[in-house]
């Protein structure tokens, strides 16, 4: 992984075959992010996990063979559960899968943008109406 930072503005790529979540952690930790917007990705990934949030549960999609990232944003919290994660990738067939990013490994690349937030703190809180943990915003 390449990675830079600018203000609070990080540019990253992901190298084929590296882990998102691993390279996500290791920038979290790195720069010591607590509360960050993930802005948007570009690239590819293959082994894709993301999931559909179905009223009390998710129901999971595996796509083992490469996508391209059409969409890829969501927020850094500090919180047990740091990432909340929207993906959109298409198969070479144009078709378009998403959800809730899981995991998944860049293949060949992947262009990360993330900004980090000084004053926003993020926190997650369980919500009994939407059975989620949501965010709260300090």
């Amino acid at each position: 992984m390449q990675h830079k930072i600018e203000n609070n503005v990080i540019f990253a790529k992901f190298e084929s075959g590296e882990d998102i979540i691993n390279d996500l952690d290791g920038l979290v930790s790195f720069y010591k992010i607590r509360s960050a917007s993930i802005d948007f990705a570009i690239g590819m990934m293959k082994n894709a996990r993301f999931a559909y949030w179905n009223i009390d549960h998710y129901d999971e999609t595996f796509i083992d063979e490469r996508i391209e990232l059409v969409s890829f944003h969501g927020s850094i919290a500090d919180d047990e559960i740091k990432y909340h994660i929207h993906m959109a990738g298409a198969k070479n067939d144009h078709r378009i899968y998403g959800g809730h990013f899981i995991s998944g490994i860049a293949d060949p690349l992947m262009e990360l943008r993330i900004t980090v937030f000084n004053d926003i703190k993020l926190k997650r809180s369980f919500n009994d109406d939407s059975h989620l943990r949501e965010i709260k915003i300090d």
